[in-house]
């Protein structure tokens, strides 16, 4: 069965894919400009372990189980990283990579010892690494597009006060903005947007999902409310071009594609965007020097 020329598992995982990718680049605006990257970063790798906790807990492979696990890891990830730069004098660079290091250590130990441990139903846990968009059923996508969906409503509705606390946190705060509530709110998005992109592109490269679309959209406006859709929709593009490519060269993995999409679009606005771009520069460079 085919429908707009693809497959219909191939149009499931496009559907799945482009919610989350636009939802992650929306999502990663904020978190880009309130300097967060890097906490997407130590969330993702803390995911293994929440995958792999999940199985053990319950004994189901389903993916709302397993995503419900790697939830609750890159939170604990996330309160490990504060917990390391309140009650430590490590800065916070370093704070997270030693998060990064041991969770994702950790995860990988859990989900390759598995199979070995006797746990045979285990097996394929570490797709988790780089995706498994091969496996996604037609629930599976309602569930992802779903929890991009909510994920984007959320930012929504916090707009003026996420934009505020992203540019200004100090005057947000003098002027009684819960600017602690809604830096959680950033955090906690990001959280799951992160796990969201599991299935799509891996705890390896998640990360990319969240950071490159935004950075791209930023070389292309100053206002803020541009710039989300700009990154949903260079997110969306990039996730439904690394499914298309992935389905006409099956050997090839779709999560990887998904983050060399996002690149090369990265590698566009880089050169070409109208004010910031590399072009437009060089071209007022030589104007001041003539």
């Amino acid at each position: 069965m085919t429908f707009a020329g693809l497959p219909y598992n191939t149009l499931v995982v496009a559907v799945g894919v482009a919610a989350v990718g636009f939802a992650a680049g929306v999502v990663g605006s904020l978190c880009v400009l309130r300097k967060r990257s890097l906490v997407g970063d130590a969330a993702a790798h803390a995911t293994l372990v929440g995958v792999a906790g999940a199985f053990l807990a319950t004994g189901r492979r389903d993916l709302a189980t397993l995503l419900v696990g790697a939830l609750a890891a890159a939170v604990a990830g996330l309160a490990a990283l504060l917990l390391v730069r309140r009650f430590t004098r490590t800065r916070d660079d370093a704070a997270t990579a030693i998060v990064i290091g041991v969770s994702f250590g950790l995860g990988i130990a859990l989900v390759s010892g598995l199979p070995a441990w006797g746990y045979a139903d285990s097996a394929g846990l570490e797709q988790f690494l780089l995706g498994h968009t091969a496996a996604l059923t037609a629930a599976d996508a309602v569930l992802l597009t779903g929890v991009a969906c909510v994920a984007t409503i959320v930012v929504s509705l916090l707009f003026k006060e996420a934009t505020l606390v992203a540019f200004d946190a100090a005057f947000a705060a003098a002027t009684g903005w819960p600017v602690l509530v809604i830096d959680a709110v950033i955090v906690g998005l990001v959280a799951v947007m992160v796990v969201a992109g599991l299935p799509a592109v891996g705890a390896v490269l998640v990360t990319a999902l969240v950071v490159i679309p935004p950075v791209a959209a930023r070389a292309w406006t100053d206002r803020m409310g541009t710039m989300l859709l700009l990154a949903g929709m260079m997110g969306l593009v990039a996730a439904v071009v690394g499914v298309v490519v992935s389905a006409a060269w099956p050997g090839l993995a779709t999560g990887p594609l998904v983050v060399l999409a996002a690149a090369a679009i990265f590698g566009i606005s880089f050169v070409a965007a109208p004010e910031r771009g590399w072009i437009a520069r060089r071209l007022r460079s030589v104007t001041r020097n003539a």
